[in-house]
């Protein structure tokens, strides 16, 4: 082993790099090309120095934006949270206006946008790319955006990961040279985070929502997968969200025109991308319904416009950025061309009437409509080392018709009560719904109170860990009436407010993303109190001897089960839960629904 270990770095050093094993690269240039500053401009960016091939490590990208902000009246530079390891997260606050504060830009007559780069930190593009832009704001001739709006830029979200860098960084990816890392320190994805809060990162857009309310939210990524010929991927939530009106302005105002321009520029601009097949397009483009744990979910949930940025990880590091630059230019400008009608769209999805809300989606039975994809040709080989089949792409640009499929067919709905309650013990959780900024009522003394409770009837755990949390896989529910004294501490929500959809997610436990999901709960899954046999026994022939509806509820169990009577210890639990002995808090989710 020790041999071994001694060899691999020289196993390493002798592999070719992976960029060597990707598939052929189809040339590129185009208007955006023009974005690029001479070597000799004071103010050129590490990226732009290196030709477009590497991306500034943590140190080199703060010590640049620190000199930005000092020499420009328009650029203050604030360090509202530290990562795990100790390194802040900066964030960058662009304006005409003189005032930086967070009051004051939620109140400004210009709307704000919040741009998020690094959340994924070995996929950086956003960083590069809003440095640019930056620089072309403050000293270039960009500054007219700022008549658009204000801008919130987070350059990197995920500094640790950022920090875990090398040329090993993404295999799936065309450059930068040296890449950083897809999770934070603690191996957590922040862009799974966004229900539970666990990273300092995303706790830290939660309080840029709640704190300067964005009306534009945008999280520059790049993608894994096949190959293809867009180079700027993107999307938002579309069908089968919490923001419909927020979705429709997207679609028939930003859309559009943040397109065209990147058409303009020599982009190919393209949806979000994932092959029904995992593999190549033959069976059409999946669009998902992802959950509020994702960023650009968690926006809609919040009645913010978001967008979800894919750059194709195929295309090369210098035509992603510049492409990316575009698509933050003209973001801007579409948001302060159609803010009016934004305010309309954000002001109908908080008040829309709902009784109910979704909080499971299928795919539909049928592909809702073809489109003309722009592909890149492949063909199928068989491995001679393993046997499989497996994709290789040729490089040759092709279009063909492929189906999308839709994922938006409701499958689960939850009624919304009046309120939600949760008792003062659960104080990890009744943090987190503060987190979010979801408006609660703090008990100042006990109060007695009737709620609605789910109970489990069966359940299921995952057999593995999914973000460092144990998840429930299956369950099956009852729900009933309880009478209990909430202690002082406990809190109610109340879900007739702006952020009362993300309320329901988070407390329904049908909710793929509730925290009885996420395993919050977890403990009221363990029964603490037990009953000795030879207490039982006698006491059972008592209860059957005394109770003739309880005799006639064994006999009834016994005859639709026939198991049952063969397993003793079932038989001492159906008995013990009779009694006023049993832990009646057992296998009850901690979270009471007020209806009246």
């Amino acid at each position: 082993m020790r041999k071994l270990l001694a060899l691999l770095p020289f196993i390493f050093c002798s592999l070719a790099q992976a960029q060597d094993f990707m598939p052929p690269l189809i040339p590129w240039s185009g208007e955006s090309e023009n974005l690029l500053v001479d070597k000799s401009n004071p103010w050129v960016t590490p990226f732009e120095l290196s030709d477009g091939l590497e991306s500034p490590n943590y140190e080199e990208t703060m010590a640049w934006l620190t000199k930005l902000a000092n020499a420009s009246p328009l650029i203050s530079m604030t360090s509202p949270a530290m990562s795990e390891q100790g390194r802040i997260i900066h964030m960058m606050i662009v304006t005409k206006e003189n005032r930086f504060s967070a009051a004051e830009l939620a109140s400004s007559e210009k709307p704000l946008i919040l741009i998020q780069a690094g959340i994924h930190s070995g996929e950086i593009d956003g960083k590069d790319a809003g440095m640019m832009l930056l620089r072309d704001i403050a000293f270039g001739t960009k500054q007219n955006l700022l008549d658009e709006a204000n801008i919130l830029f987070i350059p990197i979200l995920n500094p640790d990961g950022h920090e875990r860098s090398s040329e090993y960084g993404r295999v799936n990816q065309r450059g930068p040279k040296v890449m950083g890392w897809r999770t934070n320190a603690q191996n957590l994805n922040l862009n799974r985070d966004y229900t539970k809060l666990e990273t300092a990162g995303v706790r830290l857009i939660a309080d840029i929502m709640n704190e300067y309310d964005p009306d534009l939210y945008i999280d520059v990524h790049v993608t894994d997968g096949a190959d293809y010929q867009y180079d700027i991927t993107y999307g938002f939530v579309e069908t089968g969200g919490y923001s419909p009106e927020i979705s429709s302005w997207l679609a028939g105002n930003y859309k559009p025109e943040v397109d065209q321009a990147l058409q303009d520029q020599g982009h190919i601009p393209g949806p979000l991308l994932f092959a029904a097949n995992g593999q190549d397009f033959t069976r059409g483009n999946v669009a998902f319904a992802f959950s509020p744990r994702f960023s650009h979910t968690y926006g809609d949930i919040r009645h913010t416009a978001s967008i979800l940025v894919e750059n194709h990880s195929l295309k090369p590091f210098r035509q992603r950025v510049l492409g990316t630059y575009v698509f933050l230019e003209q973001s801007i400008r579409s948001l302060g061309n159609h803010f009016q009608q934004l305010q309309s769209a954000v002001n109908s999805d908080i008040n829309q009437a709902k009784e109910s809300i979704v909080v499971k989606y299928k795919f539909r039975d049928t592909p809702a409509d073809t489109m003309t994809f722009l592909g890149i040709s492949s063909s199928k080989k068989v491995s001679e080392i393993t046997g499989a089949e497996y994709v290789q792409w040729e490089g040759k640009p092709m279009q063909q018709q492929v189906p999308t499929l839709y994922m938006d067919e409701p499958v689960n709905s939850v009624p919304i009560p009046r309120a939600y309650w949760i008792s003062a013990e659960w104080s990890e959780v009744i943090e987190k719904v503060k987190q979010h900024g979801i408006q609660v009522e703090t008990l100042e003394e006990p109060r007695e109170i009737k709620l609605e409770y789910s109970r489990l009837t069966d359940f299921s755990m995952n057999p593995s860990p999914y973000e460092g949390r144990m998840r429930v896989q299956s369950m099956e529910l009852e729900k009933e009436y309880r009478t209990l004294t909430l202690p002082a501490g406990s809190i109610r929500i109340e879900t007739d407010q702006k952020l009362g959809e993300l309320a329901v997610i988070l407390m329904e436990p049908e909710s793929v993303d509730s925290f009885f999901q996420w395993g919050y709960f977890n403990s009221v899954l363990s029964q603490t109190e037990y009953m000795e046999r030879y207490i039982m026994e006698p006491m059972m022939e008592e209860m059957l001897e005394k109770d003739a509806d309880l005799k006639a509820a064994f006999d009834a169990k016994k005859a639709e089960d026939e198991n049952f009577i063969k397993n003793p210890r079932a038989v001492y639990q159906w008995f013990y839960s009779q009694t006023p002995y049993f832990d009646q808090n057992w296998k009850v989710i901690p979270v009471g629904r007020e209806w009246f």
